[in-house]
Parts: structure tokens; sequence; C-alpha cells
């Protein structure tokens, strides 16, 4: 079994219980290695979930639980322009929450608060194909929040330039 049929087989569990227990819809967007997979653009193996934190009710801890392996990202914490749902890509096949990927160009953006070994090489698979002059305005984006930790604001900015120079972008 492909891991982007083992991903989507815990989405679907998951969607499945919230139809069972009718736990209202809600959106879930992701990020990372799993949506790298979902979305096609990269293959690699993972089988946690990353995703950002839009201040879920609390019954959807129950849904998350399903996931086994998730981690869930603050907002204040995670390198994205505000404009990141825009840009999401909706995952089709589910009837009870709602699935995005986030774009190839936001989860680079993603990726430049850590820009560890497995990130670079992420982003070099990537990169190919994507709107460089967006990934441009989505480093100066984020930036300019104010909502960002001032910490990661600082490893994000070093990193970016580190990018731009070693990606030529």
């Amino acid at each position: 079994m492909k891991n982007k049929d083992i991903l989507l087989e815990h989405l679907h569990d998951m969607d499945e219980f919230a139809v069972l227990k009718n736990i209202t819809c809600f959106p879930i967007y992701l990020l990372g290695g799993s949506a790298c997979i979902l979305g096609d653009y990269v293959e690699r193996a993972t089988t946690d979930f990353d995703f950002i934190d839009i201040e879920y009710p609390a019954e959807a801890g129950r849904l998350f639980k399903m996931l086994e392996r998730f981690d869930m990202l603050d907002y204040y914490v995670t390198p994205l322009a505000p404009d990141y749902k825009q840009r999401a890509m909706m995952l089709d096949g589910f009837k009870a929450i709602k699935i995005y990927i986030l774009s190839k160009e936001d989860i680079i953006i993603s990726k430049l608060s850590r820009y560890s070994e497995k990130d670079i090489n992420d982003i070099m698979l990537l990169i190919k194909g994507c709107d460089k002059d967006l990934i441009h305005d989505l480093i100066e984006s984020v930036l300019s929040r104010d909502d960002l930790s001032e910490k990661v604001k600082n490893y994000f900015h070093r990193n970016a330039l580190s990018f731009k120079e070693n990606l030529n972008v």
C-alpha cells in the first residue's frame, strides 16, 4: 500500500467517525510531509499529519485522536502568509470534514523557519514549477506579520536569506 493511500485511509476513518458521531464539519489545513504527499507534490514516507490550529471546537479532539500521529501547529509560531487559505486546495471525497492542502509555495515558506536538511531536500523538490515571485511576496508577508513570534521571525528571516541565495530565487 502506497504512503498516500495510508494517509487517505486515516483521513477517511476520521471522516466516517465524524459522520457517525454527527460532528460538525470544520476545515483542516495540512502542511508538511503529509500535505506534500497528498497534494502529489513529492513522494516520500510519512504517517504523521501537520496542520494549522485554527482554534478547533472541543469535539474536534475526538477526530484528531484517530490520526494517531499529528502535530497541531499554532499560527503564532508557524511562518505562513495570512492569506494561505486562499491558495489551499481542497481534497475531494470527504463527507463531514473539509481537508485542504497548502500550496507548494506556502509549504516552502513554512519550511523556512526550521530549514533542516530534510526541509531543504523537500524544498528542492517543491520549487519546481513554483511561482517564484509569489514566494518572494509570501516571504515579505510573513516578515510583516505582527502576530508571529519574534524568535520564529528571526529564524525565518535568516533562513529566507540563505534560501534566496542558495536557490537563486
